[in-house]
């Protein structure tokens, strides 16, 4: 393929163009009245080819210096409560029986929480890996979207109604049956609470949620959404609508009860595990021998017997723990890092096994305005912004020398890679990998601004600054210290605001801050509209209310008209790429928020123990152990030889 916008400055040898089948996406939507059942048979040939976006493996490893201090092995034995010990608890399970996976995001404030849906829940801990499962699960290496909890779904003539057929013989972990009312009880709930998890997409398209019997679950809708069931019942980016045991939560106020309790064995989900301990910085899960896909013959029981999640810590504490065969795997390493462990340990593996060694994650580093809030009201100052950022410094600097820039807010995969492609004379009018300090400058001062004392700019005798809204994760990263270096060069003082990630999540969701650096915005995967639609002003609350989407306050009614034309249409329709257009020429012109790279993940592993990792090689599912899907890895592992 040709290098477009997206990839100028780099060449062929350094990025290998892919993507995701639009055409098993496609299998999850219903025709008008037609029966979507998606399937895990080999799909037919796409147009596109359908593997996720590799770099090129033509760059030598660096060579490690001296090899980080090994880390204490963590803690696998689950601790027993005063009152009661957990139910289902295992003793002693040895080292080769056990998976340990490091979390991001620091330790957890509130461990003794199985609620998913209150906002700032931490659920990558394991909880959504190995105890919840899904309706359905998308594989980005081959398309296809996989039944799991639902077998099948079927729209309407207009799509302003479904009905999901369940799984037969699926059970909750205390052995109660998993039926269409858990199902409606979920949606109508979360429709009825929209400061909850998927809240606000619940009470904005649903009407009402019934069972017609105990394995179908019809859900009305308040008007055509052809996409409702893929955007939140299938697992596309990290994680999906989780449903709820009827049986416990009917009569309970669903924004304060925990639902914990291990002695009663909560939480109670249908998945393969249990948790049998929580606390700020470990969580513990045992297998559950009689999980209902095992005894119904779905699939077969996990190989492992117990699952630790441990807090990875910084990045010098991840490849220690790696090094050490301490962890089977971390969430992320940086390029350099991951290489000086593999020079030291033959067990490590990544996507690539050749430098960057990375997977292309589908949510590109990203900055975003506050849009309702002078001075970022203004599009002369975001675009100021945007052409004082260096992009391919920023990119290389988190990539390792290796980075992408991002034009826009797609991952750089083959279906959104062409709609962007044909659409190349919009970025030559509005280049967004343009760095150009001195157009950046000029648009300041197309402001009303005038150059101050200590070379900010200022006007009406204010100075020219912000403050940066960053998570103290991120706090330390090389893209921060670039982003405000950039800033300050084109005369704007800024400064990073480092929070925890619950102070950080609670100031994004309720639109409290200024800019936000170095954060994703993830949205759309194969088709264009779930990332357009979070730009859609119909998320706007009133500041200090939770907002699903739409953090930045764009306002443009022209822009939502277009978006909502977009969402009823299905994803492939021709009448997408015209709309598309109109709206992207409108993002661009806006620019209420801009991508800066593309996200580079090294998702490292250890084959000390455990072996049928995935990788590039052997691409069964996509790589990330922080999302949903992570239970599909879990159950293909295979414990290492001798």
């Amino acid at each position: 393929m040709a290098d477009g916008p997206g990839a100028r400055g780099l060449t062929r040898r350094q990025v290998l163009l892919a993507g995701v089948s639009v055409g098993g996406v496609l299998a999850l939507q219903a025709c008008g009245g037609a029966t979507s059942t998606p399937t895990t048979a080999a799909p037919t040939a796409a147009p596109q080819p359908a593997a996720i976006p590799t770099v090129a493996l033509n760059q030598a490893a660096p060579t490690a210096t001296t090899a980080p201090p090994a880390a204490a092995a963590p803690t696998i034995a689950p601790t027993v409560a005063a009152t009661a010990a957990p139910q289902g608890a295992r003793a002693n399970v040895p080292r080769e029986k056990t998976l340990i996976i490091g979390f991001e995001g620091g330790p957890v404030q509130a461990p003794e929480q199985g609620n998913p849906y209150v906002p700032g829940v931490r659920l990558s801990q394991g909880l959504h890996q190995s105890v919840i499962e899904s309706f359905y699960y998308l594989n980005y290496e081959n398309g296809q979207v996989i039944p799991w909890l639902a077998e099948s779904h079927q729209f309407n003539g207009d799509f302003t109604q479904v009905d999901v057929k369940l799984r037969r013989g699926v059970e909750w972990s205390d052995g109660q049956p998993f039926t269409a009312e858990d199902v409606a009880f979920t949606i109508n709930l979360l429709r009825d609470n929209p400061t909850l998890g998927y809240g606000p997409e619940m009470q904005r398209y649903v009407r009402e949620a019934t069972a017609l019997d105990p394995l179908t679950a019809r859900i009305a809708l308040k008007e055509p959404y052809p996409r409702f069931i893929f955007n939140n019942f299938s697992v596309h980016i990290w994680g999906a609508v989780r449903i709820l045991p009827k049986h416990i939560w009917q009569g309970q106020n669903p924004m304060t009860f925990t639902f914990f309790d291990l002695a009663k064995g909560w939480p109670v989900f249908t998945g393969p595990y249990r948790m049998v301990k929580a606390t700020g910085n470990e969580f513990v899960y045992d297998r559950r021998d009689n999980w209902w896909a095992a005894k119904t013959g779905f699939r077969p029981l996990p190989a492992p017997e117990r699952l630790v999640f441990v807090e990875a810590g910084t990045d010098d504490k991840k490849a220690a723990a790696l090094q050490a065969n301490d962890v089977d795997g971390q969430p992320s390493l940086t390029v350099d890092g991951f290489a000086k462990v593999k020079e030291k340990n033959p067990n490590a593996i990544a996507w690539l096994d050749k430098q960057p060694y990375a997977w292309i994650d589908p949510c590109p580093n990203c900055l975003g305005f506050q849009n309702e809030t002078p001075p970022w009201n203004n599009p002369d100052l975001r675009w100021a912004v945007s052409l004082g950022i260096d992009r391919k410094k920023y990119a290389d600097a988190v990539g390792f020398g290796t980075g992408l820039p991002a034009r826009y807010n797609f991952p750089f995969y083959a279906p959104l890679e062409a709609l962007l492609n044909e659409n190349s004379d919009l970025f030559e009018r509005y280049n967004t990998l343009e760095y150009s300090p001195q157009k950046a400058k000029q648009r300041i001062e197309k402001a009303g601004y005038t150059m101050g004392s200590g070379g900010v700019y200022q006007k009406d005798g204010q100075p020219l600054k912000v403050t940066m809204l960053v998570s103290d994760q991120a706090l330390s990263l090389p893209g921060v210290s670039l982003l405000v270096s950039n800033l300050k060069a084109i005369g704007i003082a800024a400064a990073p605001q480092g929070l925890a990630s619950t102070q950080w999540t609670q100031k994004r969701n309720t639109a409290d801050f200024e800019i936000e650096a170095a954060f994703v915005a993830c949205g759309s995967v194969v088709d264009p509209w779930a990332e357009l639609n979070l730009f859609h002003s119909q998320w706007i609350k009133p500041k200090g209310e939770i907002r699903g989407n739409n953090y930045w306050g764009y306002n443009n009614p022209e822009y939502d008209a277009v978006v909502d034309k977009i969402r009823l249409l299905q994803p492939g329709d021709a009448g997408i790429k015209p709309l598309f257009r109109q709206a992207l020429e409108m993002r661009l012109r806006d620019l209420p928020h801009f991508a800066i790279a593309q996200q580079y993940r090294v998702v490292p592993f250890s084959t000390k123990y455990w072996t049928n990792w995935p990788t590039a090689q052997n691409n069964f599912i996509h790589p990330p152990n922080w999302w949903m899907t992570t239970l599909l890895s879990i159950l293909s592992l295979k414990p290492a030889a001798g």
